[in-house]
């Protein structure tokens, strides 16, 4: 049989798949077949190179398991993630102003009401005059960096859109 190299991939793909889910009839049928595949493929590779003239190599069974990583290992690098992105959005207040901030608190939430953003500006910026701000926050300003505005839904909660030509304002300075 003369089986082109994607032809011998998906096959290798197709018995590693099926080794991994354990739906085997023959696991020693299997491996002899990976090993013949492996060797036919890596005898096509040897005949093909790339442009910069190196051959390509198919990964050992050793290699291709080593990428694997327990749950345990994946559970870490989620929670570093979250610690990251929960120190990114800190960075963020620093040098964001008041009305980026509020929209990024929304718009992590998803919708907010308006007592909860009111705690969040006398949280963050420790001043009770929240009410001015939010006027401001529901003008769709082109000017503003990011176009993003609040706009009330029918349920009272807030959300984040973005303003479009269609009903931007422009302020001139």
């Amino acid at each position: 049989m003369n089986l082109s190299i994607r032809e011998l991939n998906e096959l290798i793909y197709s018995l590693g798949i099926t080794a991994h889910h354990g739906m085997l009839v023959n696991k020693e049928l299997n491996e002899s077949l990976l090993e013949k595949l492996y060797g036919e493929l890596n005898s096509k590779l040897s005949e093909e190179d790339d442009d910069d003239g190196n051959y390509l190599t198919i990964p050992s069974e050793d290699e291709i398991r080593s990428h694997y990583v327990s749950n345990n290992e994946a559970d870490e690098d989620y929670r570093s993630t979250l610690v990251q992105d929960e120190e990114r959005y800190e960075k963020s207040k620093v040098n964001k102003g008041v009305t980026q901030s509020i929209l990024d608190f929304v718009q992590l939430q998803g919708d907010a009401t308006y007592t909860e953003m009111q705690n969040f500006y006398r949280k963050e910026f420790g001043s009770n005059s929240f009410s001015h701000i939010l006027k401001s926050l529901t003008i769709p300003y082109k000017n503003r960096p990011t176009r993003r505005y609040l706009s009330k839904m029918s349920n009272g909660n807030y959300e984040v859109r973005l303003a479009n030509p269609s009903n931007w304002v422009v302020v001139e300075y």
